[in-house]
């Protein structure tokens, strides 16, 4: 009973700290690929609908935000033919991407 105490005690006063899930790939305007410790996720960034004439800037911006190994954070919304619905924060900026997509004119708001 005291082993259990003590441990309960312990996690309570030093908890784990949730690993941030990390860029791997930035595959189109509105999906990317990331990855935490031990699973990979294809997320498209919820909604947000790019343009087929915004596309090639918007790629190009969300890879500039987005390098390789940035951390986000995700927050799953659906899912949809097998890819994962959700909204994405950059942890260096901590703005929502499908926001910053929206005011810089790459992207059109659908919800």
């Amino acid at each position: 009973m005291k082993f259990i105490l003590c441990t309960l005690l312990i996690l309570f006063f030093f908890p784990f700290r949730a690993l941030p899930a990390e860029v791997l790939q930035v595959s189109s305007p509105s999906v990317i690929q990331i990855g935490d410790n031990n699973r990979n996720y294809k997320i498209r960034i919820a909604c947000i609908n790019v343009e087929e004439s915004n596309r090639k800037d918007a790629i190009n911006w969300l890879k500039n935000e987005l390098p390789r190994h940035a951390k986000v954070n995700f927050f799953p919304k659906g899912s949809e033919d097998g890819t994962l619905l959700a909204r994405v924060t950059n942890l260096d900026s901590g703005k929502d991407l499908a926001s910053q997509m929206i005011e810089l004119g790459h992207a059109n708001p659908t919800c």
